[in-house]
């Protein structure tokens, strides 16, 4: 299988061209007192791998001047653990954003987003947001600024990589 490598430069373009999307589509706009930063959130998946986006994504799409709240959720390995969405944290949040660098089955995203639904958010308070994903994804995330084909290529980004070379 081939590697689809993700410099560190391209990461940060795919970011921008992420907050660009977001806010052609007018999701993030409304009554300013409703949605407010402070009203909406950003819902980071697997955090030990999308801490840069999601910090970058703060503060590109803030509309104050503060970066938007970001509530990390442990994403388990397959068959590890269930998918923990602790919802007291999320109460003060009317719109989330939720966040992953990457989509490869689209699992993931499909499990939180019932898990959302089930706590009582409206599928249009929600959108759903990627650097990459896969053609195999079950999920088609709302902003994707990159679809590989995942019968061929495998991403890899700079940060998990020791080298740029792979066979």
């Amino acid at each position: 299988m081939n590697s689809l490598y993700i410099d560190q430069d391209w990461e940060l373009k795919l970011i921008d061209n992420v907050a660009d999307s977001i806010r052609r589509s007018n999701w993030l706009d409304g009554d300013p007192t409703l949605f407010s930063d402070q009203k909406i959130a950003i819902l980071q998946l697997s955090y030990e791998y999308s801490g840069l986006f999601a910090q970058v994504l703060a503060h590109r799409l803030s509309l104050s001047g503060e970066p938007m709240s970001i509530e990390p959720v442990n994403i388990p390995y397959k068959n590890e653990f269930e998918i923990q969405i602790h919802p007291d944290k999320l109460d003060p949040y009317h719109k989330l954003i939720v966040l992953d660098s990457g989509c490869l089955s689209g699992n993931n995203f499909t499990k939180v987003k019932k898990r959302l639904i089930d706590y009582g958010y409206s599928s249009n308070n929600i959108i759903f947001v990627c650097l990459a994903c896969s053609s195999e994804s079950i999920f088609k995330p709302d902003h994707c600024p990159l679809l590989f084909d995942g019968t061929k290529a495998m991403i890899h980004f700079w940060w998990e990589c020791k080298t740029t070379k792979f066979d």
